[in-house]
């Protein structure tokens, strides 16, 4: 099933589709724009989250919303490119759409984020918009999920990092072509450590770990990562829904 998408239709034929098929929650998807080492694109941190968002609400009954493109860049900023708004800015933002939003009717929504810098502000956004709106959010941090549940381990036999194997099986399942190999420069790795803290971040490649290694190239199983992790994100929120569902029915008569 096509998602549906805000964006794309006249606003009375969106309000009688989202009330004659019973549709309460939103998707949001929140990215940045920041270099992923040589090989990847700048809006890779928002073309994953977006295509995770369409997956989703394609089985899911729920509006897709248009994404947020820019966030909180810190560590990458400073290297060409590069797009930084403040944490409080994303938090306000976001706040204010999952508001208008709960004004139209929708009780739910699913924040599927690609960036850690957003992490925080998203989070605060989402306890407002429950404190304030009772809008039950669900945060994603998609390859913190993933990596928690093996996931990565398990199909990628890796761990992960920004724009490592595992960002880097996803743009080959979601935009091949934007994938570009002859490009790739090992020079541009460097390991997180959560003892060392350096602004520039001295690498646009940063593992999790030492074993992590150079960056792999799995296009035989990104698809299957790409929907493993997907449908992960879609299990969880649906029990988080049904949870959230009998909780505001105790709280909000």
């Amino acid at each position: 099933m096509q998602p549906y998408k805000l964006e794309e239709y006249p606003y009375r034929e969106l309000e009688e589709i989202v009330h004659k098929e019973g549709i309460d929650t939103i998707i949001l998807p929140v990215g940045t724009i920041e270099p992923h080492g040589t090989h990847l694109p700048l809006g890779t941190d928002s073309y994953i989250p977006i295509a995770m968002g369409q997956y989703v609400a394609g089985k899911l009954k729920a509006l897709l919303l248009p994404p947020i493109h820019y966030g909180v860049t810190t560590s990458l900023h400073g290297y060409f490119g590069s797009v930084r708004i403040k944490p409080e800015t994303l938090e306000e933002l976001v706040y204010e759409i999952l508001e208008s939003m709960k004004i139209h009717g929708f009780k739910y929504a699913l924040i599927l984020n690609g960036h850690g810098g957003n992490t925080q502000a998203l989070e605060s956004a989402a306890k407002r918009a429950w404190l304030n709106l009772k809008m039950a959010v669900m945060v994603v941090d998609w390859w913190t999920l993933a990596r928690e549940r093996g996931v990565t381990q398990r199909i990628l036999g890796k761990s992960g990092g920004h724009a490592a194997t595992d960002e880097t099986a996803m743009m080959l399942a979601i935009n091949p072509g934007l994938v570009k190999k002859n490009l790739y420069d090992s020079k541009a790795l460097c390991t997180y450590s959560s003892g060392v803290k350096a602004f520039p971040t001295p690498g646009t490649i940063i593992n999790y770990s030492e074993e992590e290694g150079e960056v792999e190239f799995k296009e035989a199983s990104a698809r299957e990562y790409f929907e493993a992790v997907s449908e992960l994100i879609l299990c969880l929120f649906t029990e988080f829904k049904d949870r959230a569902a009998q909780l505001t029915q105790r709280t909000c008569p």
